[in-house]
């Protein structure tokens, strides 16, 4: 398991769906509540559509849910 899938279950088991979207360039993603309790939350990564593009966008949308990441 990646880094990137090790934050989505994370987010995943918090009840989000998320959903990615790549397009032109550019890495989205949607964490939607399916208890309608929360608010959608939504990140985006402009600066490709790679997997270090995606890392960052996860990276983001697990913050705007609230899970705190490790690091500096």
């Amino acid at each position: 398991m990646t880094g990137t899938d090790a934050i989505l279950s994370q987010i995943r088991s918090m009840g989000y769906i998320v959903k990615e979207f790549r397009i032109n360039g550019t890495v989205e993603m949607h964490a939607v509540d399916l208890t309608g309790e929360r608010e959608p939350q939504i990140a985006r990564c402009n600066d490709g559509d790679g997997p270090d593009e995606k890392y960052r966008c996860v990276c983001l949308l697990a913050g705007a849910v609230g899970i705190v990441l490790g690091g500096l």
